[in-house]
Formats: structure tokens, sequence, C-alpha cells
């Protein structure tokens, strides 16, 4: 078996490439091949951390009964409705990217008791098993993510996210009146366990935190906040927030959590790099939410 590698793959390590190409062989098995040479590249040995350039052939000097085929394909069979359902959320689409508009409580991904997430769905919707999503947000989040629909698009994304170019602002609804209409936090947080937080002062495994907030609108007993992060870590602006005493209605893990959704949404994103520009009214529920 031998592979010719175009752009999809120009630029991914050896080890990587065949993770992906042979997903029920173990890594230790995948190493020791490629030093005894039952993996060559171009007829040569080659090191697992080799990155591959474009029209090398990797040859593999065994027969291997790979199941890549049924595992990308075959995700679930799920059915048209999904499809039709997902399809709402998609705000935006080309050739590069899909972005989706995700609700509040929707699964991302597999597992956990749920046999497939929106990544799977989308997956079998494009026929594309490359689709990965480069940008997380929590289960209880809502808003806008982003799917690149090839791994070259993946690593560039990616990269543009670890550099700070990629921006990215949400609407919160927190708990009491918030009396600053601007204000920064800058803190920093660790986690802990199945938790994270906030400390006055740095720690070893704590990292420095940066968010900014401005007030949009004042309710009752609430206050909508823009934020925008300076930092991505986990948990980041729900944290903050709940330390500040001000935490996100519906937060159940850092808040009193008694409703039916967490009121944080993605909705502002700008992707320079590919002109891309996408401002997301704020929810009717929040709306409604700040007249109670």
């Amino acid at each position: 078996m031998e592979y010719l590698i175009d752009k999809e793959y120009e630029d991914v390590r050896l080890d990587k490439f065949l993770r992906k190409k042979l997903p029920d062989m173990a890594l230790t098995e995948i190493f020791k091949c490629i030093r005894v040479g039952k993996i060559k590249v171009n007829g040569k040995k080659s090191k697992e951390n080799y990155r591959l350039q474009l029209n090398d052939v990797v040859k593999l000097f065994f027969v291997v009964e790979s199941k890549e085929c049924d595992k990308n394909n075959n995700i679930n069979k799920i059915n048209s409705e999904k499809f039709e359902k997902i399809k709402k959320y998609i705000v935006y689409e080309d050739d590069r990217v899909l972005i989706l508009n995700k609700k509040a409580n929707m699964v991302m991904h597999k597992g956990s008791g749920h046999e497939y997430g929106v990544s799977e769905i989308l997956k079998e919707y494009l026929n594309n098993p490359n689709f990965n999503f480069v940008n997380r947000i929590d289960k209880a989040t809502s808003g806008l993510v982003v799917g690149a629909k090839s791994l070259v698009v993946t690593r560039e994304l990616s990269e543009e996210i670890r550099e700070r170019k990629v921006d990215k602002k949400y609407y919160i609804l927190v708990e009491g009146k918030v009396k600053r209409r601007e204000f920064q936090i800058k803190s920093y947080l660790k986690k802990l366990e199945d938790k994270v937080v906030e400390l006055e002062q740095y720690e070893e495994g704590a990292k420095e935190s940066l968010s900014f907030f401005k007030v949009v609108e004042y309710g009752k007993n609430c206050t909508l906040l823009e934020g925008t992060l300076g930092s991505g870590r986990t948990h980041q602006l729900r944290v903050q927030l709940a330390s500040m005493g001000n935490p996100i209605i519906g937060d159940s893990k850092y808040g009193k959590g008694k409703e039916k959704m967490m009121y944080l949404f993605s909705h502002y994103l700008k992707i320079e790099k590919y002109g891309i520009e996408i401002d997301l009214p704020i929810p009717k529920e929040y709306i409604q939410r700040l007249s109670k």
C-alpha cells in the first residue's frame, strides 16, 4: 500500500499522517514499523517527526486491514431529519470553512453517553471525514463555532487563533447590576480537577488571563454585557465574572444554575485572513430575560 501526498497532508508529521490512515494500529507499532523500515518515504527510511512534502510517496511494506473508510463514512447513518435541523444553524459556508450558530446544550462531539454530536453530523452531511472544528465552546454555551473543511485550513486557522488573530465577542447575561460601564479583569486561573479557580497572585500551574467587558443593557436584577477575550483559558469568562460576584445566569458550575440555559452567547467573529466577519443579534431569549 502506498500514498501520494497531496496539499491536504503537506507539512503534516509522518506519525500523525499514519495515525490518520491506520486508526486501528497502535502508535508504538507505527513507530516500530518506521524504525525498522516497514514504512518508507520516497523509498527511504524516515523519522516519525519528518514533515511530509508535496508529492512524497509513503509506502507500507506490510498488509493492513484498514477500517478507515467505515469509520469516516459510516458514522451513525444519521437521518435526514438531523441534516435538515443542522442546516438551519449554518450561518456561513464556503469551500474552506463552515460556521455554525450552535444552540445551548448542543453536544459538539460524540462521547459521554452521546452517540454523535454536531461534529459527526456535519462530517456526514458534508461527506467529508476531514471536517474539524477549530474552536470549541462548552456544551452550555451557544453561538458561533468555526469548522474547517480540510486539514490545511485546520492548521491555518489554528495558528491564527493561537496568535490571537481571530476576534470573538460574547453577549453575557449576569446576575445583579454591574456598576462599571467598561472594565477589564486580569487574574490567574488554575484548573483543579473538574473546576477552574481564580487566584489573586501566580502559583504553579496557573495562567494569566485577561478579559474585557462593557455594559450593553440593564435589566431588573441583571446586566447584559459584551465580553472580549484577551486570552483563551478554560471557562475564563465564567470564572472571572463569578469571582467578582456577578455569575452568568444559568451557569450550574460557577453560579446558581436555576435556568433552562446558560446565558453566554458567542455573537461576533472576524477572521481577517479569510475576509470573514459575522455579527449576530442579541438572542430573543436574552431580551425576554432582561425584562423579568
